[in-house]
Parts: structure tokens; sequence; C-alpha cells
């Protein structure tokens, strides 16, 4: 019998009461297959790279904004809230370590902005008041089940790969940040219709980062089924796979 992939999940466990879906990410991983390893990143300072060479997969979740120093930000900036220090570092420490053994990152919303500050990228501190447009991209927590705008997926992408779509497809989405310049080594995957960046790729490096929540709404929406499926198929593939073969073989 196959060793499901583990899947290490960076969290901030004090976030949690307020995130009413945070629950549905665990069972869309494991619905598809995956074993998914909760990593409170917000308490205190973690042995990522030790517990990156365990795993088989990252995945970056959302939750309050990064610093602003990661990307050369305003720290007095009064729109920018939720900033946990302790958890930044342990996910850039997560990133970086995945970055290195090559180990697929799925980097979702809050994990999407980091990711492209570490990379030297930047980020819009606030869209309604620094990119304002017609597109609703903030919404409740509740409203993450239901539709908020329409992204468009780029061919020839690993994220069109996952998907077996290109062109416009629907998202839910809960944001008041985004890409403002992407960083060196990623290009963009899905713009959404007022021209953000929604989604982007290392075509080098098992990297994709997304601003949308399919781990949120994977049990309405067949395109969030796939993405997760998609990147759970590239954990099961990993280079950093050896633990498990030590599993299969002692089983």
């Amino acid at each position: 019998m196959p060793v499901k992939p583990v899947i290490a999940v960076t969290l901030n466990a004090q976030e949690l009461p307020g995130l009413v879906h945070w629950r549905q990410m665990f069972a869309g991983l494991q619905q598809y297959g995956a074993v998914a390893l909760g990593v409170d990143c917000g308490c205190g300072p973690q042995r990522m790279s030790q517990l990156l060479a365990h795993v088989d997969g990252l995945l970056i979740s959302g939750g309050g904004d990064i610093d602003p120093a990661l990307y050369g930000g305003d720290r007095r900036d009064p729109e920018i809230g939720g900033v946990n220090v302790v958890r930044d570092g342990n996910e850039v420490a997560a990133f970086e370590s995945a970055w290195r053994r090559r180990i697929p990152t799925l980097a979702i919303c809050r994990g999407a902005q980091l990711v492209n500050a570490v990379r030297g990228g930047t980020l819009f501190a606030d869209l309604a008041r620094d990119r304002p447009s017609a597109t609703q991209h903030r919404r409740t927590e509740e409203e993450l089940l239901t539709v908020a705008h329409q992204v468009t997926v780029a061919a020839d992408t690993r994220l069109a790969t996952w998907l077996n779509h290109r062109g416009a497809m629907d998202v839910n989405s809960q944001h008041h940040q985004g890409i403002r310049d992407l960083a060196p080594g990623f290009v963009a995957t899905a713009l959404s219709d007022d021209g953000l960046v929604e989604a982007f790729e290392a075509p080098d490096n098992p990297v994709t980062a997304i601003q949308w929540h399919p781990e949120i709404d994977w049990s309405n929406s067949e395109m969030s089924r796939r993405l997760l499926r998609g990147f759970i198929e590239s954990c099961e593939q990993s280079e950093n796979s050896d633990h498990r073969q030590l599993l299969t073989t002692s089983c």
C-alpha cells in the first residue's frame, strides 16, 4: 500500500478562531490523498529545516499581513494589520529550505505575498487605497465559499496543467494586499480582470503561488479540486521523498 505524501501546512494557531473555514484546508488535503501536518509558526522559533527534511510538500497558508520590512514598506502604515514577525521568520525559513530541497510548495494569499517578498518582489500595502479598481478582492471570511471575480490562467504553465484549463475561470477572494512588482525568477500565471497578478510560479523550481483559496471552496468548485489534486500529485513525485521510501520498506 503506497504511503501518502506528507504536506507541512504553516499557520498561526492564534488566528484560527477567526478563520471560519480553516478546517476545509486539512479536509481537502486528506480527501485528495495527502497527510496534512499543521505547523504553528506563530508561537516561537521552529526548526523548519529539520522539519522540511521529513515532508514531501509545503503549503504556506493565509492569514495576517507580512512585515512591511520584507518588501521595503512602511511599518507605520495604518492599513497594515495582523503582523507576526515570528510567523514571518518561521515561514521564510520553511520556504528557503523547501526551495533548496526543491520541495513542491503551494503559497496561498498571504503565503504568495511572503514568497514574492522573500525573493525580491514588492507589494501593494492596501489595494483599495493604492490600486483601486472595480474588482472585489477583499471580502469576508464567510464569503470564501462564493465566487468573487474571474482570473485568466496563462497557457503552458504548471497552474494550467494542474487545472487542465487555460483562460477565464471563477475564483473566491479575501485579500487586501497584492503583488506590485513580481520577484525575479517568477512568471505570472494568472491575472484578475483588473490586471492584478493573481498567480505566479517559478519555472525552474516547484513553487506555485495563488491569491485565491482553493483549499476553502474545493467542495463546491471543480477547479479548486483540480488544483489541490495537481499539487498533491506533485508532492507524490517530490525529490525529497526518501523518507517515504524508508516508510514503505519498513511496513
